[in-house]
């Protein structure tokens, strides 16, 4: 098997044509403090027990609190959030200052304008290259069944809105 690898620029290329929610993670400090950051290497891991994965650099503020804290909380946007989204993928450090939220199961801060979320307790950390994986038990989860318009994608280096799915029964 080749131990070669591409060049980040043809990786980073590539990866721009998978379609990904956006989703703002956030979590508290051990003083209470709200921290947070946009992530789109989020997915499912488990139904039973209910897993999920969101994957941050090693570098990044929120990984650091995460690490600390052992909680954190996935807010899935809407399209109508983009601002928001380029708001908590800055360095900024008054990115909860009119944003309104409640403290989740755990602690962690959920968004309500977000169309879901899932409050988790991490249960591992994996090394991953310049990243952790950081897999959560979800033990507080919902869904804003009102919430207008559909989620908010990162695709090809840009933020793109889609309409409501349809309700299928």
């Amino acid at each position: 098997m080749p131990e070669r690898t591409v060049g980040s620029d043809r990786f980073r290329a590539a990866l721009a044509h998978l379609a990904a929610g956006v989703v703002i993670v956030t979590t508290r400090d051990t003083d209470g403090e709200p921290h947070g950051m946009t992530a789109t290497a989020v997915c499912s891991v488990s139904v039973e027990p209910p897993l999920v994965m969101v994957c941050m650099a090693r570098d990044a503020a929120t990984h650091g609190v995460v690490t600390r804290s052992g909680i954190f909380a996935l807010n899935f946007l809407p399209s109508s959030e983009e601002a928001l989204a380029r708001r908590f993928a800055t360095q900024s450090d008054d990115k909860f200052g009119d944003v309104a939220s409640a403290a989740g199961e755990t602690g962690a801060p959920v968004l309500e304008g977000a169309l879901a979320h899932c409050d988790c307790a991490v249960v591992h950390a994996v090394p991953a290259g310049d990243h952790t994986i950081f897999i959560g038990r979800v033990v507080g989860a919902g869904v804003q069944a009102d919430a207008p318009g559909g989620p908010l994608l990162y695709y090809r280096g840009r933020y793109v809105g889609i309409g409501p799915a349809e309700d299928s029964e």
